[in-house]
């Protein structure tokens, strides 16, 4: 009897951590975005992006449309529970190459992102809102 209470326990404990990666991971920040972000550079400005799944590592998003740079420009981000990294990075974009890092923080809800980052040396703050 105590045997079977172990494996029951143990069985569960592994539902529940497997669904806390669809909870919490990645594929829960998928979606399209409304972004109120600021800067020194550009002062405040809205605009959309879309957070899509990287293909063959669950650790990781595409943020597409990353500071309104271009539709087509993506920024790779490092997911681990709430918080998201964007490791140095360059990507091209409208008017030319841009050296890329920071930080977010997601609520618990997941409907709302707080970033600081630095874009080629100027700092930048925004607020990725879920639609």
């Amino acid at each position: 009897m105590k045997i079977r209470n172990v494996l029951f326990i143990s069985l569960l404990a592994l539902s529940i951590v497997s669904c806390d990666d669809d909870i919490f991971g990645p594929r829960s920040l998928e979606g399209t975005w409304r972004v109120t972000e600021e800067s020194e550079a550009f002062g405040r400005q809205t605009f959309i992006v879309g957070i899509g799944y990287f293909a063959g590592d669950s650790s990781r998003v595409l943020i597409g449309n990353f500071s309104n740079l271009d539709l087509g420009v993506e920024v790779v981000a490092n997911v681990q529970g709430l918080s998201l990294t964007i490791d140095q990075q360059t990507v091209r974009g409208r008017g030319g190459s841009y050296r890329i890092s920071g930080s977010g923080t997601a609520t618990s809800n997941l409907r709302r992102i707080n970033w600081t980052y630095r874009i080629d040396g100027a700092n930048y703050t925004a607020v990725f809102d879920k639609n």
